[in-house]
């Protein structure tokens, strides 16, 4: 019987559970069940996920299974009755894509099948082979509702300047790819759009747009069911209810991944880079710098298109993941280095008034030879979009299990506070002082274990800013000796005299 309320932190109904076969033959699975794992993430275009179940049906007999067949599945937390905040794939169904394994268990044969949402199946089976013109937002939206045929919800940020496209062969999440990299959003001016599904859709939108929509939960590491209402023990009324929000609040584990190594980064362009683009009418070049520091110059804040990090959009400091400090004796900082260059075409024309515009060669209006459309632009996303994923995704990820919720997705907000490591407190809430506040979920993992009626998250949330600034006064710059070291060469080496160095 399905729980209409929860009584217990990580509780989940079963509302259906039907397989149907190749054949159209429908199988009722949920008394056969074991566990059932959803994998979610804003860098992957396609829900997937495994299935475990024991083979008490007779499935290989009416199947028998051969990895085309399809799956409903609607989980619920109690209490949740909304489509929206449930894992819901009744009317859009899962592809089951292959048979992992079956393995003997005493009478029973446990079978593993791996499902994916439908959309990444009609993706391979479709290619685009024309031409299209639009913003990125509307071609996006187009190929997902014609091509693809979705029936989803699809959550789409707006995107600036009209495109022109010339498709050759791909199938629509190929091209995706290409429209995230260099879509720039028309709210902020940002290149850092994710095409990705989550449980509430497919989504084509801004790590901003995210951030806007503010923390949808909170965590907090603590021992899970602590005392909370006068009495121990309670199981009814308001104190049970604020039991059910510590455990629902509570980290059951945590690690932090920090996958930071400045030898890698600095030449990705994550710090600076500069980038060089040649007019390829004019024949002249074009010089455009980046540097990460910029995004948090309080003058640059003041400008509308300036980007806006996790804190701005909660309210609190925005302060950048390194320390602005000189680190060498002409005043330099990490950013003051020239670690990547880019080299890229672009192309002008000159209009009535011999005024130069961007340019891009198709089609033209009128005499004065104005396009209606735009170039790629490639000073507009190319290093601020590689930058700033870069920091992110290296900031150090917190990789937390927690207690169930159909309700939280990946790209969803969330608030996690870390309690202060070491004897010496420095913080007066006591949390850590980098890794609390807002943090975005990047990838989650819902696992439902039948057997204890347990539903578990494990989230790898990350921030790309904090709000305890480094000193940048106390910056440190590398010490060197004032004597410089001798040099050795071959009248050493072939000398006869093995000590010729000390």
């Amino acid at each position: 019987m399905a729980n209409e309320k929860l009584s217990e932190a990580g509780q989940f109904d079963l509302k259906k559970l039907v397989l149907t076969t190749s054949e159209g033959i429908e199988v009722d699975l949920s008394i056969s069940v074991n566990e059932i794992i959803f994998f979610e993430s804003i860098d992957s275009n396609s829900i997937s996920g495994y299935i475990n179940i024991f083979d008490t049906v007779g499935l290989n007999n009416a199947g028998p299974l051969i990895g085309m067949e399809y799956l409903q599945i609607v989980i619920a937390t109690p209490s949740m009755k909304e489509k929206k905040l449930q894992i819901n794939f009744d009317e859009n169904v899962l592809h089951v894509i292959r048979v992992v394994q079956r393995v003997a268990d005493g009478n029973n044969t446990v079978t593993t099948l791996e499902f994916v949402s439908s959309e990444l199946i009609h993706s391979r089976r479709t290619k685009v082979n024309r031409s299209l013109k639009g913003s990125y937002a509307e071609l996006y939206t187009t190929i997902m509702q014609s091509d693809l045929n979705c029936k989803k919800d699809l959550y789409v940020e707006s995107t600036s300047g009209i495109k022109q496209i010339i498709a050759p062969n791909l199938t629509p999440f190929n091209l995706f790819k290409t429209f995230t990299l260099k879509a720039v959003g028309s709210e902020h001016g940002t290149p850092t759009f994710h095409q990705y599904e989550n449980m509430k859709g497919h989504n084509f939108r801004s790590i901003e747009s995210m951030y806007a929509e503010g923390s949808k939960a909170t965590y907090t590491e603590s021992d899970a069911g602590a005392p909370v209402g006068d009495k121990p023990g309670l199981s009814s009324g308001p104190d049970m209810d604020k039991k059910l929000t510590k455990d629902l609040e509570t980290i059951l584990e945590f690690e932090i991944k920090s996958s930071r190594n400045f030898l890698e980064l600095a030449p990705m362009g994550a710090l600076a880079s500069t980038l060089i683009q040649h007019d390829i009418i004019y024949k002249n070049l074009t010089i455009t710098g980046y540097n990460y520091f910029a995004n948090f110059e309080p003058e640059l804040k003041k400008i509308d298109n300036k980007r806006k990090s996790i804190n701005f959009f909660s309210g609190d400091k925005d302060q950048p993941l390194y320390n602005n400090a000189v680190v060498d004796l002409q005043d330099r900082r990490i950013t003051d280095f020239n670690y990547t260059v880019f080299v890229a075409p672009t192309s002008t024309i000159k209009n009535k008034d011999n005024v130069k515009m961007d340019s891009q060669f198709d089609v033209h209006d009128g005499e004065e030879r104005r396009y209606s459309f735009e170039p790629r632009r490639s000073e507009s996303w190319l290093q601020t979009r590689r930058g700033l994923l870069i920091n992110l995704n290296s900031s150090g990820t917190i990789v937390m299990t927690v207690h169930g919720n159909t309700s939280i997705v990946a790209g969803d907000v969330i608030t996690v506070n870390l309690k202060e490591s070491g004897s010496n407190k420095s913080t007066e809430d006591g949390f850590d002082k980098f890794y609390k506040g807002n943090f975005l979920i990047r990838t989650l993992k819902h696992t439902f274990k039948f057997g204890e009626n347990k539903h578990t998250m494990l989230l790898e949330c990350n921030k790309d800013s904090v709000t305890e600034p480094f000193d940048s006064d106390q910056g440190f710059v590398e010490p060197k000796p004032t004597k410089t070291g001798k040099v050795f060469s071959n009248k050493d080496f072939y000398g006869g005299s093995q000590d010729y160095d000390e």
